[in-house]
């Protein structure tokens, strides 16, 4: 299996017949070349229409694939520099062998030991279909268009294909800082603004290196576009079109002239199966789609944990108050893992013959104690989640007692293979080191307040309380190797948990 191809093919619409024969041959990029020998000017190719055409054909799921646009801007005799050596050549039909020896010649970057392999398609589709626009197809020295760019899909690769198409000299795209982003789903996955901004500068110099690419965070809708007279047009998607129109009137109202607005049509997502997606993904591609699929994955890899037995592997689940820990711990439990709870176990410590009950009485007083001398937990809980000292203060008391029983559970359930500890107190107390791998659960601040405040009868202020006295969920993502939210439905949040528990079998049978 070769890990980067190039497919010589002569036109676009022929890939939907041609790719899904390459798809077990690649490991993990296809670049595409276009030689459309039928085609005698390429200026009269629509854009929009060849990359909407190239990419929705290209279902590839773990290969980048990347439409290189020498053969389609250029003249047919560029010199084709891939960042990645290439290691496997497919050609179609279409292609005469002196125009696949010529191609051939001009790739600088391949592999010593390449290979030449010819592809039959399926079904003959024609020739290419050239839309014509003489005001559409005007080439513009100064383009600009902007996003997210979240982890690079194939709506991202069609805006920017696009746009260097239709530029002859100087491309800027803004990249969203992550500060306007909080509103979008799962907005803690997404990738740092540098590593996004690389991510498409690296894109567009490797299909098309000749442009002058100036990649830029921007912190406003408007990013440079309101104040650069050189700008000439903006590339936008069909759902963006209204940013363009605010973006005009700002230009105009600073003096400057409206930017030419080319919009370029959204992607419908292609779903397998309805098993493996959640029903609350968007219709169209795009990167909230793809931040969803990688809950229930491995996020980060397992590190050897040498102070603990290999067996029973343990795996710790946490999360914020309210995220759903229980409901995954349930559902575990229907799949056949054994679950400790150690928020149970720490409600029976408090018992009056627990060893915590008279170091809690003696540190808080018996104002804590019901009638008949039961510690009530709502009324410590409303002196501790308003002290941030008491609070520490209690933990300091129950944290050593709730893991000292757990370890004591494990050591007695040693015919199980695989043992998970529910402990909301898991990154506070600084248990990590006792698990194997950490599974987390995360919801948004304003639906944990809205579950809290209806589950634990608790009013706003009392909701924030609790919430902001554990760590954020950033900080629980950062120790995460696996994460769940129990935003949506049932549902979906059983295709995660299925995703981890068959993955983590995996793990565990595989000898170390």
């Amino acid at each position: 299996m070769a890990k980067t191809g190039l497919l010589i093919c002569s036109n676009p619409f022929r890939v939907l017949r041609i790719v899904p024969q390459l798809q077990c041959d690649l490991l993990s990029t296809l670049y595409v070349h276009f030689f459309p020998t039928s085609i005698s000017d390429k200026k009269n190719i629509e854009p929009r229409f060849m990359m909407i055409d190239a990419y929705k054909n290209l279902n590839y799921t773990n290969v980048d694939v990347r439409v290189l646009l020498y053969g389609l801007k250029d003249t047919l005799d560029s010199r084709i520099a891939t960042k990645r050596p290439i290691d496997v050549i497919f050609y179609d039909d279409h292609i005469q062998t002196e125009q696949l020896n010529f191609v051939v010649s001009l790739l600088s970057n391949k592999s010593s030991n390449y290979k030449t392999v010819f592809i039959h398609p399926t079904e003959d589709t024609g020739s290419i279909d050239i839309k014509q626009n003489s005001q559409c197809n005007k080439i513009y020295e100064n383009v600009v268009l902007g996003g997210t760019f979240d982890r690079l899909h194939k709506g991202h690769k069609i805006l920017l294909s696009t746009a260097v198409l239709k530029c002859s000299k100087n491309l800027t795209v803004g990249v969203t800082d992550i500060s306007m982003l909080k509103s979008k789903k799962l907005w803690e996955l997404i990738e740092p603004c540098e590593t996004r901004i690389k991510n498409v500068e690296e894109f567009l110099k490797d299909i098309y290196p000749t442009l002058e690419y100036n990649v830029l965070p921007i912190y406003d809708i408007y990013g440079p576009t309101v104040h650069d007279s050189t700008f000439q047009m903006i590339i936008l998607s069909d759902e963006t079109l209204h940013g363009g129109e605010l973006i005009n009137n700002k230009r105009t109202k600073n003096g400057l002239k409206p930017l030419h607005i080319l919009p370029v049509a959204l992607l419908k997502e292609d779903k397998i199966s309805n098993n493996l997606y959640c029903k609350e993904e968007e219709e169209k591609i795009s990167s909230s789609n793809y931040r969803m699929r990688l809950l229930g994955t491995l996020l980060k890899p397992i590190q050897i944990n040498k102070n603990i037995p290999e067996f029973p592997y343990i795996v710790g689940l946490t999360g914020g108050i309210a995220s759903g820990k229980s409901s995954i711990s349930n559902y575990l439990k229907e799949l056949g893992a054994f679950i400790i709870n150690a928020d149970i176990l720490a409600h029976e410590l408090y018992g009056i013959n627990c060893p915590a009950y008279q170091l809690i009485v003696d540190s808080f007083g018996s104002n804590i104690l019901t009638l008949d001398n039961q510690i009530d937990r709502q009324k410590l809980g409303a002196i501790v989640f308003s002290d941030q000292d008491k609070l520490n203060q209690l933990n300091q008391i129950m944290w050593p007692l709730i893991l000292q029983k757990v370890k004591s559970i494990i050591e007695s359930k040693k015919e199980f293979k695989i043992i998970f500890v529910e402990a909301a107190v898991l990154l506070t107390a600084n248990w990590q080191s006792n698990f194997h791998e950490i599974w987390v659960s995360i919801i948004p601040l304003d639906e944990a307040v809205k579950r809290l405040k209806v589950r634990n009868n608790l009013n706003e202020k009392e909701s924030f309380d609790r919430i902001k006295s554990q760590p954020s969920n950033m900080e629980y993502i950062e120790n995460a190797n696996v994460l769940f939210c129990t935003l949506w439905s049932f549902n979906c949040t059983h295709i995660q948990i299925k995703r981890a528990w068959n993955s983590l079998l995996t793990r565990v049978s595989k000898p170390q």
